[in-house]
């Protein structure tokens, strides 16, 4: 069966920051992150030798960044997670989103974990992004 056709949309509740920081700054990051509940909010970090980059929800954001020194910041972003369960070996999943996406002019941040896959837009882009991926999913159905 069609993966879209099975795929649901989470629409998490809170806005997002991306953060970028130096890459000596990972202590200070990760206990930024440690002050998210798990499951109550999307987050994730990536550590390469350019930067530690974090997705943090407004909340925690907002409480935090006149504290810590930080190099960008862009949001906010709504995170929509694709809940449908990936194997490893699927390719080209993302494809049709990131294409429909790109053709209404909506900016993404593709995030993909072991099993799910994530996209984050501008908030002002929500609805349209919405749209755009159930379309996706109505699509794959018929």
């Amino acid at each position: 069966q069609n993966l879209w056709a099975r795929s649901d949309l989470k629409i998490w509740s809170d806005t997002y920051w991306m953060v970028a920081f130096e890459p000596d700054a990972r202590a200070s990051v990760f206990d930024l992150l440690s002050q998210i509940q798990a499951g109550e909010h999307y987050t994730s970090c990536i550590c390469d030798q350019h930067e530690v980059a974090a997705i943090i929800p407004d909340t925690i954001w907002a409480k935090n960044k006149e504290r810590i020194e930080y190099r960008d910041a862009y949001g906010p972003l709504i995170c929509i997670t694709l809940d449908v369960r990936l194997e490893i070996e699927v390719s080209g999943y993302l494809q049709p989103a990131v294409n429909n996406l790109a053709k209404a002019g909506i900016s993404i941040v593709p995030q993909c974990a072991l099993i799910y896959d994530h996209i984050l837009v501008n908030a002002a882009d929500q609805d349209a992004a919405v749209n755009i991926l159930t379309e996706l999913k109505e699509a794959a159905i018929k």
